[in-house]
């Protein structure tokens, strides 16, 4: 294992990722906008996707929230639970499901096998992961296109919406980049 290579967006998969104790405080603040859930109405979330060509949701309650505002996310990645507490998955209509393995703490490679599938693959699309789907926020980030937007909960306060732009893939790359890395050969 080792730390601190930089990478590119199309190399990520290659790896797996471990997070240290020193990235924990700085992945709590919001990664993009917060929009309070006092201000969660489907024209203020709308419009903050503003034609968005992809939105991939990180979490069941951000998850089930867009879908309660009428908005279905082209790529839901759920775990099953909310601030640790076991919950159903939010109902929704989807073309397929893929489900995939990602301990806490970590990105695992199976997860982001199965993120770049459902990235190419017809939506909406359900990612269901035996784990934790918190950290999935950055490789979704670094691999979806340009112009989508990735959603996630900050709990208690609101949602963050990131729209995917080079400074957001930068952002989420550097993160990424930080972790600890275990390589994988190419498949």
């Amino acid at each position: 294992m080792h730390q601190g290579k930089s990478r590119k967006s199309s190399e990520i998969i290659n790896h797996e990722y471990i997070l240290q104790k020193e990235l924990r405080d700085a992945l709590k603040e919001p990664l993009g906008s917060l929009i309070l859930n006092d201000n969660l109405t489907s024209d203020e979330i709308k419009r903050q996707l503003n034609k968005s060509e992809m939105i991939i949701t990180v979490g069941d309650a951000t998850t089930e929230r867009l879908i309660q505002l009428g908005i279905i996310p082209s790529i839901q990645i759920v775990d099953g639970s909310e601030m640790r507490v076991k919950r159903p998955l939010p109902l929704s209509k989807m073309e397929s499901q893929i489900k995939a393995s990602n301990p806490a703490g970590h990105i695992s490679k199976e997860a982001l096998n199965a993120l770049s599938s459902a990235i190419k693959a017809k939506k909406p699309i359900r990612i269901v992961i035996d784990g934790e789907e918190d950290l999935l926020t950055l490789p979704s980030i670094a691999l979806a296109p340009y112009g989508s937007s990735v959603l996630y909960g900050q709990p208690k306060k609101g949602i963050v919406i990131i729209k995917v732009d080079r400074a957001s893939k930068r952002m989420a790359i550097s993160f990424m980049n930080r972790m600890i890395t275990r390589k994988f050969a190419d498949q």
